[in-house]
Formats: C-alpha cells, sequence, structure tokens
C-alpha cells in the first residue's frame, strides 16, 4: 500500500523515469539525464548532415547493393562484379572528398617584402600532405597583382579588380612536401598583396572536386627607381644651392652641454623642465653645435587641377622617382633626410614594419585647415642608418590621389623644421599656384634652402594647353626643370633593360618567353652562388669561432662571439 501511494503522489511521468533509470541501471545511458540526451540526438543529427554533393549520390549505395545481392542470389559473377564497381566509384571519391584537404599545409614564406625597380623577387610557395591519403590531382589558383610580370606564365583574369591567377597542377603523396617558386620583375612601384591561395583536391577518378582558401597573403613593397642625379639634369648643387657649399654650425638638439637662466624670446622648446623643477626658475639647454645638415622633400602627387580628372601615372611616377633619387644620394652623404607629400597612404607593407602610423604617419590638422584634414605623408627628418629603407618603404605606398593644396602643407610644416633646413620641391610646375609660391617664398626668407624640381608636359600632351602658367622665376625661386613623359619612358627603358615590361595576364611572344627562361635561370643560378658562399663563409668561420670561444672562457670573457654578417640576395 505505501508503495503503491508513493506512487501515485510522484505521479505518471515521474514514475516512468523512475523505471527507465532503474532499468538502465549503472550504464553510461543511465548516468545521463533526459536533457542531456535529447542534446546528444541533436548533436547526432547535426554530424549527419551530409553535404548536398554527398546527399545526390546516396542513390548509388542502393544501386551497388542491390547489385551484389543480385549477384548473390542469381550465382551470376558479371552482376556481382558491376555492383563491386560500382560500390567503389561511390565510395572512392568520397573519400577523397571528405578527407582531401586534411591535413594540407599551404603557406608561403618569402625572405623579403621589398624590391627594387626592375629587380626579380622569388615567390615560394609551399604545399605539404601530413596524411597517410595521397592526392593525385590538386589544383593551387594564386593570386598576383596584374601590374607585376610572373615571368614564364601568362595568367588569367580574376574577378577582384588589379588581381590575376596563377593556376597549377600537382601531384602528393603520403607524407610528401613540394615547394614552387615563382619569379615576380617588378615593373610597377607600389605595395601589392601576394595571395590568397585556392587549392582544389579531386578523386583519382575525377568525379568529386573540393577547394579551400589557403590564407597566404604576404606584402610586397616595390621601391620606385633610383637614379643618378645626373639623369634629371641635377647637379648636388642645383639641388641644394649655396648652402651647400658652407659649413654651418647648427644646433643640436640632442647634444645638451649645459643650462642657463631662461631670457626672454628664448624657445619654449629649449626650457629644461627637470633643472627648473630642481632650482626653482626657468632654465634655458645649451645646446652644442652640429655640422649635420637636414634635407626635407617635399612632394606633390597631383597631376591635374581637378581630381576629377585622375592623375597622369607617368608624370606623377617621374616625381616619385626624383625624390627617391634625391633621398638616396643624401642620405648616403650623411644627412637628415625627411619627407612630406599630400599624397594618401596604403596600410600594405611587410608585416615586420610599423604600421604607417608610425612610419608614414597619417596625421590629422586642425579643424580649422580643411586641406591638411586629409590623410598624408609624414616622415621626420633623421640621419638613422634604417633612414632611406623607411623613405623608399613610404614612397612605395604613396597613392596618386586625393592630394591636397600644397601651399598650406608646406606652411604647418616648415614651423617645425630645424634652422638652417634645406627644402626640395618636388611636383608638376603647372599645378605650383600663387598659394604655394607665397608659402615657399616665406621658408626661403626664414632662412631655409629652397629649391624647386619640377616636371612638366610634353608639347604634344593634350593637356599642355589647359594647364595655367606662372611665371615662377619673377618669385625668385630656385627653378630645375626634370622633363616630362619622355624622360620617364628612357628611364624606365634604361632600368629593365631589352626585356620590355608587360601586365601579368598579357602573353608574351617567342622572343619575350625565351628572354624571361634566361632570366629565371640567372636568378637561380644567383640563388644557388648565394647559398653556396654562406655555407662556404659559415664553415670557415666555423673554427674561427670556436678559436674565440675558447679564448673567451680560459680569459674568462662572458660576451657573445660574432657572427659573420648576413649577406643578401643578389
Amino acid at each position: 500500500m505505501g508503495d503503491q501511494h508513493d506512487r501515485d503522489t510522484v505521479g505518471p511521468t515521474s514514475y516512468t523515469s523512475s523505471v527507465a533509470n532503474s532499468m538502465m541501471g549503472h550504464s553510461i545511458l543511465g548516468r545521463l539525464s533526459m536533457r542531456q540526451l535529447l542534446r546528444i540526438r541533436d548533436f547526432i543529427r547535426l554530424g549527419s548532415s551530409a553535404d548536398p554533393k554527398l546527399t545526390q549520390r546516396r542513390p548509388l549505395y542502393v544501386i551497388a547493393l542491390l547489385l551484389l545481392l543480385a549477384g548473390l542470389l542469381t550465382q551470376f559473377a558479371l552482376i556481382f562484379i558491376c555492383g563491386l564497381l560500382v560500390l567503389g566509384i561511390t565510395i572512392v571519391p568520397e573519400l577523397w572528398y571528405r578527407y582531401g584537404l586534411r591535413g594540407l599545409v599551404v603557406a608561403r614564406e618569402m625572405e623579403s617584402g621589398r624590391i627594387s625597380f626592375g629587380q626579380v623577387a622569388t615567390v615560394p610557395l609551399l604545399v605539404e600532405n601530413r596524411k597517410l591519403l595521397p592526392l593525385p590531382m590538386v589544383e593551387t589558383v594564386d593570386e598576383f597583382p596584374e601590374s607585376l610580370t610572373v615571368l614564364g606564365a601568362r595568367l588569367s583574369l580574376s574577378t577582384r579588380p588589379g588581381s590575376a591567377l596563377l593556376m597549377r597542377g600537382l601531384r602528393l603523396w603520403a607524407f610528401q612536401r613540394v615547394r614552387r617558386r615563382y619569379y615576380v620583375r617588378a615593373i610597377q612601384r607600389g605595395a601589392y598583396n601576394l595571395g590568397p591561395t585556392l587549392v582544389r583536391v579531386t578523386d583519382p577518378f575525377g568525379i568529386l572536386t573540393r577547394e579551400e582558401t589557403f590564407e597566404t597573403r604576404q606584402a610586397l613593397l616595390v621601391h620606385p627607381l633610383i637614379a643618378p642625379l645626373d639623369r634629371f639634369d641635377l647637379t648636388p648643387r642645383a639641388i641644394f644651392g649655396d648652402h651647400a657649399t658652407r659649413t654651418r654650425l647648427l644646433e643640436d638638439p640632442l647634444r645638451v652641454a649645459g643650462i642657463r637662466e631662461y631670457a626672454p624670446g628664448d624657445d619654449p622648446r629649449r626650457v629644461h623642465w627637470k633643472a627648473t623643477a630642481r632650482m626653482g626658475a626657468l632654465q634655458s639647454k645649451l645646446l652644442d653645435p652640429s655640422t649635420q645638415r637636414t634635407l626635407l622633400i617635399a612632394l606633390d602627387v597631383r597631376t591635374f587641377n581637378r581630381a576629377q580628372l585622375g592623375y597622369d601615372p607617368d608624370l606623377a611616377e617621374l616625381g616619385i622617382a626624383v625624390a627617391a633619387s634625391v633621398a638616396s644620394w643624401a642620405t648616403e652623404r650623411g644627412y637628415a633626410v625627411g619627407l612630406i607629400s599630400n599624397g594618401a597612404i596604403s596600410n600594405v607593407g611587410p608585416e615586420s614594419d610599423a604600421r604607417p602610423t608610425q612610419v608614414t604617419r597619417a596625421t590629422q590638422a586642425p579643424p580649422s585647415s580643411a586641406a591638411l584634414a586629409l590623410p598624408r605623408l609624414r616622415l621626420e627628418p633623421a640621419a638613422r642608418p634604417e633612414q632611406l629603407t623607411l623613405i623608399l618603404d613610404s614612397l612605395a605606398r604613396v597613392r596618386l590621389f586625393g592630394g591636397a593644396p600644397m601651399g598650406p602643407l608646406l606652411t604647418h610644416e616648415m614651423r617645425s623644421a630645424p634652422t638652417g633646413a634645406t627644402l626640395v620641391y618636388v611636383g608638376l610646375e603647372s599645378l605650383v599656384d600663387v598659394t604655394t609660391m607665397i608659402a615657399l617664398r616665406r621658408i626661403q626668407a626664414s632662412g631655409h634652402a629652397v629649391s624647386l624640381a619640377l616636371t612638366a608636359r610634353d608639347s604634344d600632351d593634350p593637356f599642355a594647353a589647359a594647364d595655367d602658367a606662372h611665371d615662377l622665376h619673377a618669385a625668385g625661386l630656385q627653378i630645375h626643370h626634370i622633363g616630362g613623359r619622355a624622360r620617364w619612358r628612357a628611364l624606365v627603358q634604361e632600368a629593365l633593360g631589352d626585356l620590355p615590361p608587360r601586365k601579368a595576364t598579357d602573353a608574351p611572344n617567342a622572343e619575350h618567353l625565351a628572354a624571361e627562361r634566361s632570366l629565371i635561370a640567372r636568378q637561380r643560378k644567383a640563388r644557388v652562388d648565394w647559398r653556396t658562399q654562406r655555407k662556404s663563409e659559415e664553415s670557415h668561420a666555423e673554427p674561427e669561432q670556436q678559436r674565440r670561444d675558447a679564448d673567451s672562457e680560459d680569459d674568462g670573457d662572458q660576451s657573445e662571439a660574432s657572427h659573420p654578417p648576413a649577406l643578401a640576395l643578389p
């Protein structure tokens, strides 16, 4: 009676659950609640949801099973063999479809993310199969910039603007690794992304194909063309004016010789705040003189008065090449070189580098100046060893649109320029308007040397007549004419040699294809020679290193032994 009373009190649902639990006993399922069992059921249903391609092939299993049963019942071997063939054609493609992409590694590791104009970069691609299942049919679709040339190959058009596709097939056995190298010729300055890579895997019969995109994206910076200054009809004396022939003693703000009491008219930046706090009165720094000269390059990327007209690539690239060549010349001679521009900047670049917020800073101007509110290129003058690399990286990232007028930008930037700094203005002659001329004259009157390296349109240019003409010589500025499209094309032909440039999607003729293959052979030979030389130097350095280590152990010296300098790829 007590059991019956408890059964009625608990209710039929609870009683059924208790009976079910008692029947499950101490098994694994018995330890799970009903809610957990429902969750497991939903998970199984979700996991068993087949791919549409596999769902369409389910009737083949039925056909194979019927043929096998018919062959067994009728004792007819041909029907049984047909059933086995249908079963094999059904299972084998599904096996590669399910597991073909598992354990597949695709990577790209370039030795350098920078390349000079006209040189050839080696772009490796590593494909590794880390499983027992072989892959007899693998296709890689690699994305390259259309503006660059992939030597020895013609690429297909891509749906992305400015990109092209390189398709290659290969086969991978179990636990096999294949490394392929492509050779890209830099014929256009810019910041580019290589990748991603699409991989397609097919079964041995070629029935089912599965693809996956691997993130092999890597940045490549193509530095602008650098040429001797005489190729632009420039000389060092013409660029730097009379200031370059004098030995000017300037004060170095980083070399503090002492302090003195603050005098009215002292620059607030000379105030020594720690000494002021210690002595209770304003103190100014005494700076040691320095003979180092400072050069600031101002680049105007505009080629038309109105932004709606776009830009002229030849004239813009010529101006960028002039800025890069002047920076290279000055850096090699110990100048502190800086760079400003009204061009927009790109975030594309090697991952090891600092972002443009540190290298090419996109500053925001005060709200009162709308011209300075646009992102612009700004690199502080410095004489550090890596300054030239930073300048060339910045020029590689410059975009040729969206430039603001240069007059307000020059006035704003030259306020913080060091005393006696030289300003080299690079731009199109017809865009040096009255505002820019006034700003340049004020900079010159403040004690800075100002020099203009100006490009111009050729006489056959249809836009030459529409340009506004200004009498720049009447402004008392030092003018140097660089040239126009003809000068740029001559420099490009000189840098690229006999092999003319072509886009990645253009088909090379037989002569050009032979020349490109010869260039690939020279690149491979140079790579082999570089590796041989590096191994030779390492083998010669090992006995010397062991001797130094032994000497340091005897002398008790704990400093690290020196290593041979790293060699760059030719």
